[in-house]
């Protein structure tokens, strides 16, 4: 993918200081206060949906769903037992003293 920005002109005019459409302009007191009003809202609508997500910790999510820590359990007896046996297979692993 190439990387469109490296060795690319601008062709825009530049819009610093006086270039700037809205130089000399000022915002009114009714569109400011529309602005604020709208993020208001916004923040308002943002913290809801933060407040209806419910977060659970591992010990409330096993100890509710007994089944899934039995689950992990098992996978995690697996993947202990698969890397004992690859290890003992090597000659010079240092698991083989167990053997």
């Amino acid at each position: 993918m190439d990387n469109t920005n490296v060795a690319q002109t601008n062709n825009r005019p530049d819009r610093h200081g006086s270039n700037n459409p809205m130089w000399g302009r000022h915002h009114s007191s009714v569109t400011r206060q529309k602005q604020s009003d709208a993020a208001i809202r916004r923040n308002q609508q943002y913290k809801k949906a933060l407040d209806s997500q419910h977060h659970v910790s591992m010990e409330e999510f096993l100890s509710n769903n007994p089944t899934v820590e039995e689950y992990i359990k098992t996978l995690v007896r697996e993947q202990i037992d698969k890397f004992i046996s690859t290890q003992c297979k090597k000659k010079t692993s240092p698991l083989n003293i167990w053997l």
